[in-house]
């Protein structure tokens, strides 16, 4: 009898946590604004139903502001067919962007994901680990980013990759902005589609 108590009063006081689709693209339109370009860093266009990005050596943005609320938490997923695996050729996602010297970014290449927070174009936070991907020719990724107010949690194919906790004293992690994007240096071509946010 105590223990069927105990589980009543534990499910009265979990909060009910469920996520609905705050937003999804499947790119075969630009709703909702995305950066588009041709020129010396590379292009960026939505084409044949994918945010197609092909970058040089420099680095190679885009970005939109999501449909969300920065102040609850949500998951953000996105497909990437990178046209190859190695250390050369990066490629990652965007949060928190605001311009191009304000953002989060999280970015892998063949051996290690990274994790760098951009502000004033001055880095103030910075983590790296250890990620083994497929090597090779035309990749598949899943990315999977998952706020909680607190800590950014980033997988890659299912597997945790890292995560990142906002530094309470310097509020390094409290969303400021709903805009997000996808990055790609050293030669990257990648396609981004099926982007949702879950909230």
């Amino acid at each position: 009898m105590r223990t069927i108590f105990l589980s009543i009063l534990l499910m009265a006081i979990m909060p009910n946590v469920s996520f609905a689709q705050q937003m999804y693209d499947d790119f075969e339109s630009n709703q909702y604004g995305w950066t588009e370009s041709v020129g010396k860093r590379g292009k960026a266009l939505i084409t044949n139903g994918v945010l197609h990005m092909e970058s040089k050596d420099t680095p190679l943005t885009s970005t939109c502001y999501g449909s969300f609320d920065i102040n609850k938490p949500f998951i953000m997923q996105v497909e990437a067919l990178a046209k190859k695996i190695d250390d050369d050729k990066i490629f990652g996602i965007l949060l928190d962007y605001e311009d191009d010297q304000n953002y989060i970014l999280f970015y892998i290449c063949e051996d290690e994901a990274n994790l760098e927070v951009v502000r004033e174009n001055k880095t103030i936070g910075k983590k790296q680990e250890a990620l083994k991907l497929r090597k090779g020719k035309l990749v598949g990724i899943e990315f999977e980013v998952e706020y909680n107010l607190n800590e950014l949690t980033f997988k890659v194919n299912g597997v945790r990759a890292m995560s990142y906790r906002r530094r309470v004293a310097k509020d390094e992690f409290l969303l400021g902005t709903s805009g997000i994007g996808f990055y790609a240096r050293g030669g990257q071509t990648i396609d981004f589609d099926n982007l949702k946010i879950l909230q």
